[in-house]
């Protein structure tokens, strides 16, 4: 797998046909500060991706729509098991 291409919100850009098709060069290039919540958090933070935040996973990404591509369920069940 290529670091490079996992975008910020936890989706492997190597897979997304629109960049396989070269219509998107990847969420960091691709988008400007305010067009996605989690890509600019992950930036502000200094990290890689949402995922490795010691805060994930956090209220915003469980309820706010379209910021992250991971399972809603899914996510709730991570933060109640992280207590």
């Amino acid at each position: 797998m290529d670091k490079s291409l996992l975008g910020k919100c936890g989706f492997y850009c190597g897979v997304c046909p629109t960049y396989i098709r070269g219509s998107c060069t990847g969420c960091v290039d691709e988008h400007a500060e305010g067009d996605c919540f989690t890509r600019d958090c992950v930036l502000e933070k200094g990290l890689d991706a949402c995922t490795l935040c010691s805060g994930f996973p956090c209220a915003a990404i469980i309820e706010r729509q379209h910021c992250t591509v991971l399972d809603k369920d899914w996510l709730r069940w991570k933060k109640s098991e992280r207590g």
